[in-house]
């Protein structure tokens, strides 16, 4: 009750009643509820999601990563039938409540929390709005941009969802120093130097327990041990320079048109698609991380969908 009261004193009893009836004012411009009634009447696919019909989960979500507003899913609900497209969603969405879902793990949680926000940074979403929209700190939102260039999607989907990296006691640390001043090849890896991955697989059959790829490179340093670690990928000048104007007009102008007449049999853009045709063009393979920041910068990484090739 104490919010309502706030908020009839800060916008009066109108507010209140809007609150009622939609579970929150609407903040969608015609702009954005004309975006919703066609993204709502084309496939989920186009924008990255399974299925043929909308959860009202993921309508959600998609109208976070576009406008950095997360309504109730009664409101969404609402607004799918205000605008008559019921049918597209792929459950009722009557008013009766339903029971209440089990409790989420606060793992879940975040969880849900990391790729929503993975999702907007890829949509092109400064890390300004994301962390307002998501309550989550700048400090954060820029680490998960930092490793979404890096080394792509995979990188933050894989972060300990306790949001808190376990530990490895001394004993472990022991058997990690071992490991480390070892050859990977020992191990049945090909390389000389420890890839952060060969690690993090050897901690979790070993231990159970999972660690980031910053947090292994950093027990690797405070092991004294970090030069037996692989170095990070690191962006080349030559990658940057073939990214030029003309190049970023090349790649809007053609993720506008269908892969086949670039020689590719699909109907959509994918991450490993666009990568494909920009090989034949520069000469360079590019990260998935990249592809997201060329795509973005070229203002089509909306057409991009998130299958996996």
């Amino acid at each position: 009750m104490s919010k309502y009261k706030e908020l009839v004193e800060r916008e009066g009893a109108d507010a209140a009643a809007r609150l009622r009836i939609h579970g929150g004012a609407s903040r969608l411009d015609d702009a954005s509820q004309s975006w919703l009634v066609s993204a709502i009447r084309h496939p989920p696919g186009l924008h990255g999601y399974p299925g043929t019909t909308w959860t009202i989960s993921q309508l959600r979500e998609l109208i976070c990563r576009r406008v950095g507003v997360q309504f109730s899913a009664s409101y969404v609900g609402y607004l799918a039938r205000s605008y008559g497209l019921r049918y597209r969603l792929a459950y009722s969405t009557s008013e009766k409540a339903s029971p209440a879902p089990a409790q989420k793990s606060q793992g879940d949680v975040y969880g849900a929390r990391r790729k929503i926000a993975e999702k907007m940074l890829m949509d092109g979403n400064s890390v300004e709005r994301v962390s307002k929209s998501l309550k989550i700190s700048a400090r954060t939102m820029t680490k998960y941009k930092s490793m979404l260039v890096a080394d792509g999607a995979e990188a933050v989907e894989q972060i300990k969802g306790s949001g808190r990296k376990a530990t490895l006691g001394p004993e472990a640390l022991k058997w990690l120093r071992g490991i480390l001043e070892g050859s990977p090849m020992a191990h049945g890896y090909k390389t000389e130097l420890w890839r952060n991955s060969d690690v993090q697989k050897l901690i979790k059959e070993k231990f159970g327990v999972y660690h980031s790829a910053g947090h292994v490179r950093t027990l690797a340093g405070k092991l004294g041990l970090g030069h037996r670690m692989r170095p990070p990928k690191l962006r080349t000048e030559k990658k940057r320079l073939t990214i030029n104007d003309e190049t970023l007009a090349w790649v809007a102008a053609t993720l506008k048109e269908s892969p086949r007449a670039h020689g590719i049999d699909a109907d959509h853009w994918t991450n490993g698609r666009l990568r494909i045709v920009l090989h034949r063009r520069v000469g360079v393979d590019y990260s998935r991380g990249y592809i997201w920041e060329i795509a973005t910068r070229a203002g089509v990484a909306d057409l991009l969908t998130r299958r996996r090739n």
